[in-house]
């Protein structure tokens, strides 16, 4: 009779660790998949944030008035 709970209880426990290894991994595949999500949002929040900077620049320097370029910077300025 002990044998056979020896036996149930020993299936049991395989049965637990498989489970829960496929649980564990389970949780892995999830996390490197979040992390590759979250990843690729970054990539295109850069690549929009320096579409930006750059369209941003440009508008700056098309609405920049022209000034002679022989007077001092300073002098620009303070003239404007």
């Amino acid at each position: 009779m002990s044998l056979r709970i020896k036996t149930v209880v020993d299936k049991f426990v395989k049965e637990l660790k498989e489970a829960l290894d496929a649980d564990i991994q389970d949780r892995i595949m999830k996390e490197r998949e979040m992390q590759s999500y979250i990843e690729e949002r970054e990539r295109e929040v850069a690549e929009r944030e320096a579409a930006w900077k750059t369209e941003l620049s440009r508008r700056e320097v098309t609405n920049t008035p022209s000034l002679p370029p022989s007077l001092p910077q300073k002098q620009q300025i303070t003239k404007i």
